[in-house]
């Protein structure tokens, strides 16, 4: 019975995981460095993000910025602009 419910457990955590992962999202993180080339470094809950794109409308990214972000399916990130 004791692999039965192991087996249960992974069968669950395989399921979360994979919802999580193929499901578009949106968040806040914060921006630890500004790039040169129109991209921005942030930390999200998830973990830290590098050369994420930023929307033109986000014209003066700044170190500390706390921003919205959104990722696709595929991992993408994209940041959408900062809180006021």
């Amino acid at each position: 019975m004791r692999l039965s419910k192991q087996l249960r457990d992974a069968v669950q955590r395989l399921v979360e995981d994979t919802i999580r992962q193929r499901s578009a999202s949106w968040g806040l993180a914060t921006v630890t460095a500004v790039n040169g080339n129109g991209t921005v470094d942030i930390a999200t809950p998830l973990g830290p993000v590098a050369a994420v794109r930023r929307l033109k409308s986000y014209s003066a990214p700044a170190v500390n910025d706390v921003v919205k972000v959104s990722r696709n399916p595929d991992g993408n990130w994209i940041v959408d602009g900062a809180l006021a």
